[in-house]
């Protein structure tokens, strides 16, 4: 679960449309847009979506066609970091590799956690323990049937000067591993448990509903029916806005 200046998943059901008014148009997904980033630098080639924690950027020939492989987690990328990954792999800029191995060094803790063996004390933070959160959570919205491991993340220090963060992912799901990984950057006094449950809740609902394809082939993770049972948590709004009214100190934050 990744916010950018403010929550960029739309939590709250979306109001019908009043009558007689022309319907919204449907939201662009993050594969679109990542999509249509690449190839507006690399017309012609095809862009596959892949979870390969080694190699996150790649592109090779296959029957005369450039085929780009880029790790998932740039779909939570902003418009800036999508424009620095398309000029990287059309032109090997090393100012636009920058962008990216920034973006990469701030989701680092998501890759490396999950590479390795979950340590048995790994929900209990310095202040929030998320062992209770899943538990409670688990038994009210899922009927005690979601079996993850969960933990919070190691957030490395920025090397060199810091840039100011422009987003930031609260949570993972590892599908392989079965694990959901929280940001310390909730693990703080001041962030309410109802935050944190808010979270965990996203990330267990992807444990249940994992992912589809849409009638066009598309990857989607983030289904209308996600969208409804998410917004069934007791507390969301609550919750969403504490995050709006925070976010600034929480981009800042350094371990």
């Amino acid at each position: 679960m990744r916010s950018r200046l403010q929550l960029s998943l739309p939590f709250a059901p979306v109001p019908a449309p009043e009558q007689g008014s022309a319907p919204a148009a449907p939201p662009v997904s993050k594969t679109r847009l990542l999509v249509d980033a690449i190839q507006s630098f690399m017309p012609g080639c095809r862009v596959l979506i892949v979870d390969n924690r080694s190699v996150l950027l790649s592109q090779s020939d296959r029957d005369g066609t450039r085929v780009v492989r880029a790790h998932q987690m740039f779909l939570d990328a902003d418009v800036d970091t999508r424009r620095a990954v398309a000029v990287y792999l059309a032109s090997g800029s090393k100012k636009a590799g920058a962008v990216v191995d920034d973006f990469v060094r701030r989701r680092s803790h998501l890759l490396a956690f999950s590479a390795r063996p979950l340590k048995h004390d790994a929900h209990r933070g310095r202040v929030h323990d998320l062992g209770p959160v899943f538990a409670t959570i688990n038994g009210a919205y899922f009927d005690d049937v979601i079996r993850a491991e969960i933990g919070w993340g190691q957030a490395g220090v920025p090397s060199g000067k810091a840039r100011s963060r422009r987003s930031i992912t609260f949570g993972s799901y590892d599908h392989r591993a079965r694990r959901i990984t929280i940001h310390p950057v909730l693990d703080a006094l001041h962030v309410p448990v109802v935050v944190v449950g808010r979270i965990v809740h996203h990330e267990m609902l992807h444990a249940k509903l994992g992912e589809g394809r849409t009638a066009s082939g598309r990857r989607e993770v983030h289904s209308r029916q996600f969208r409804v049972e998410e917004a069934t948590y007791e507390g969301a709004r609550e919750a969403d806005a504490w995050i709006d009214a925070h976010l600034d100190e929480l981009l800042r934050w350094r371990r």
